[in-house]
């Protein structure tokens, strides 16, 4: 990414730049390009972007709000040992096509 960021670059993002503000494990796998997402450089700018861009403010600050009232209503509920299980299980299979 160049140092010109556009609102495009910032909703392409949108959920990557909230996970990385709510997860430091989730910004050092990216960091690391374990996992696909903006580095460290690239947040900065698109942060940057949204401090002057109401309507990408708007998009980022809305994002964040609907996360905020899922963790609210569901704070006090624990998944299952047998659905952990199974969510853990299907993260680390692996399927094929072959056509």
């Amino acid at each position: 990414m160049n140092t010109r960021v556009t609102c495009q670059d910032v909703l392409d993002a949108l959920y990557e730049l909230i996970d990385c503000e709510e997860c430091d494990r989730r910004s050092g796998l990216i960091d690391a390009g374990s996992v696909p997402g903006p580095n460290a450089r690239a947040r900065a700018l698109m942060i940057q972007h949204v401090a002057t861009c109401p309507h990408c403010a708007d998009a980022l600050d809305a994002e964040r709000h609907v996360r905020a009232l899922m963790r609210g209503c569901y704070e006090s509920e624990q998944a299952s040992d047998a659905l952990r299980a199974r969510v853990a299980a299907s993260i680390m299979s692996v399927s094929l096509t072959w056509r």
